[in-house]
C-alpha cells in the first residue's frame, strides 16, 4: 500500500472512530451570574437540597418542591423559552458523567444550547451533589431514562 492510500485509510478509520462516541465531555458548571436561565437553576438547586434534606430524596414530581419552600416559589420555567423544565426521575444517564440529569430545558434555546441540572448521589454521610450544567445537544437524543434507580 502506498503512503496516500495509508493515510487516506488512517484518516477514515479516525472519521468512524469519532462518530462512535459512547461518552460526552465531562459536564462544565458555567454561566452563573451570566445567564438569567443558569441563575434560576442555581436558585431551584436550593430548593431541591432543602427538600432532600427534609424528605432524604429528590421530589417525585416538580409540583412537591413548593410544598417545603419557605420562601416565594422560583418559577420553574426558562426565561428566555418561557417553557417549563423538564424533571425527570430518577433522571438521564449521560455517558461518561457521574450522576444524572434531573432537570433541563425543553428546547435548545440559548444559542442553541440547553442548561440543566446534575445530580450526583451523596456519597455516604454526606448529601447529594447538584450542578448547573449545559450538556451538549446530542445527549438529548441519544439518552433514555433509567427504570428503578433513584437518587437517594
Amino acid at each position: 500500500m502506498n503512503c496516500r492510500c495509508a493515510t487516506a485509510a488512517l484518516l477514515a478509520f479516525a472519521v468512524l472512530a469519532a462518530g462512535c462516541r459512547t461518552s460526552f465531555p465531562p459536564p462544565v458548571t458555567a454561566g452563573l451570574g451570566t445567564d438569567p436561565c443558569a441563575d434560576r437553576l442555581h436558585d431551584i438547586c436550593g430548593r431541591l437540597l432543602l427538600y432532600y434534606a427534609v424528605h432524604t430524596e429528590l421530589p417525585g414530581g416538580i409540583a412537591d418542591l413548593d410544598k417545603t419552600a419557605p420562601d416565594p416559589a422560583v418559577p420553574l420555567v426558562c426565561p428566555a423559552s418561557g417553557k417549563p423544565y423538564v424533571y425527570t426521575l430518577p433522571g438521564l444517564q449521560v455517558p461518561g458523567w457521574s450522576g444524572r440529569l434531573i432537570m433541563y430545558d425543553a428546547e435548545p434555546c440559548h444559542s442553541g444550547k440547553r442548561w440543566g441540572i446534575l445530580a450526583e448521589p451523596p456519597r455516604p454521610g454526606e448529601s447529594i451533589v447538584l450542578r448547573v450544567v449545559s450538556p451538549p445537544e446530542a445527549v438529548f437524543s441519544a439518552l433514555r431514562p433509567q427504570p428503578e434507580d433513584r437518587l437517594r
